[in-house]
């Protein structure tokens, strides 16, 4: 008989974890599809002012890393966290709602700064290493925490770790969209 006590042995939500492996089938999907692209494809602007794919995906992984910091810090902050009411509800599902309209957005600032030239084998190790940090804080969380509000989108405001997660799907759904059009137009 076993004696073994596993005392710090920590586990995602299941609702977060739900969303979580679906965030990560999808990007993995999209970076094993894209292997098949050369580079000189890869970082091809379909018109002036506009991104590449590789600029898409580098601007994909920014958002993630980006979110990921920023929970980190207010996560330190859990004194101060807010409760979700009915207003972060309602422009959560208005963040949803455009993001999968189909609409044009410029990016924020802060996320609107791509390479010229993307490396697809560079960012996706980036990307992993941005994927494991945020397995680790979503299965650090701690339960009081869920409903409260602990990322700020630059639009729709404050968003739970639920919603924040919804965001960056349909975030990566909206930009996928365009990765598909640009892949069309440049490979005939």
């Amino acid at each position: 008989m076993s004696s073994a006590v596993f005392s710090h042995v920590l586990f995602m939500n299941p609702k977060l974890e739900v969303k979580y492996l679906y965030l990560e089938k999808s990007r993995n999907k999209l970076l094993n599809d894209l292997q098949s692209i050369d580079d000189a494809l890869l970082n091809t602007c379909p018109a002036d002012g506009k991104w590449s794919i590789g600029q898409i995906v580098a601007h994909m992984h920014q958002v993630e890393q980006l979110t990921i910091g920023y929970i980190r810090k207010k996560v330190q902050q859990e004194a101060e966290l807010q409760n979700s009411g009915f207003k972060n509800i309602a422009k959560s599902l208005l963040l949803k709602a455009a993001l999968n309209s189909g609409m044009k957005f410029k990016a924020p600032e802060m996320t609107a700064s791509v390479p010229d030239q993307v490396s697809l084998n560079k960012v996706r190790l980036q990307w992993d290493d941005t994927r494991f940090k945020m397995e680790d804080l979503l299965t650090e969380l701690p339960p009081a925490l869920l409903d409260k509000c602990i990322f700020r989108h630059p639009y729709a405001g404050m968003l739970t770790a639920s919603q924040t997660l919804t965001f960056l799907q349909d975030h990566f759904n909206h930009h996928l969209q365009q990765i598909r059009q640009i892949k069309q137009q440049l490979v005939k």
